[in-house]
């Protein structure tokens, strides 16, 4: 499961279990938070599911697209 720090918790005990809640509040301090590979992957993937701002939305997208490229370039 995506961990979700402390600090983006502050209005309940513990995440919510849903990824699509943790993917939100993670979109929501984004790029504060949430940079790491998979994150970045998980929340372009699920973009179109997520309230989520065009620029902060192109944003996602330009770290993916980097991510993609860093990987990609290992594999030489």
């Amino acid at each position: 499961m995506m961990i979700v720090p402390k600090e983006l918790v502050w209005d309940y005990s513990e995440p919510r279990p849903s990824l699509l809640w943790r993917l939100q509040r993670m979109a929501d301090f984004f790029p504060a938070y949430g940079t790491d590979r998979e994150t970045v992957g998980l929340l372009f993937g699920h973009l179109a599911e997520l309230d989520v701002e065009e620029g902060k939305s192109r944003l996602i997208a330009l770290y993916n697209e980097v991510w993609n490229d860093k990987t990609s370039k290992r594999d030489w």
